[in-house]
């Protein structure tokens, strides 16, 4: 599979690893999704940036959005870590096992 067919991959499985942190934290669903969302699409915005180191830029800038996106939609800083931790997970686990020929 192409790099773009696994950055998809890899934003869908951030929106909705959001979703289900905040709905596991008890936030409204929508504003996990939003900050799965705006984290994902940070780094694949990072990651085509040229000349930067990409392993410390991609986590910045989507912990960066994730919190300008939580605090946009009124949320506190440790509920947004929530979130952020959620939607960074399934795209980890899944890069990881695809890394180890799972």
């Amino acid at each position: 599979m192409e790099q773009f067919g696994l950055m998809a991959i890899a934003v869908v499985a951030a929106v909705i690893g959001g979703a289900i942190a905040a709905k596991l934290a008890g936030i409204e669903i929508w504003k996990g999704a939003l900050i799965g969302a705006c984290a994902s699409v940070a780094g694949v915005i990072a990651s085509s940036a040229p000349g930067i180191d990409r392993n410390l830029s991609i986590p910045m800038a989507g912990l960066i959005a994730a919190g300008i996106s939580g605090s946009a939609v009124g949320l506190t800083p440790t509920r947004t870590a929530q979130i952020a931790i959620g939607a960074a997970l399934p795209p980890l686990i899944g890069f990881v096992l695809m890394e180890m020929g799972a």
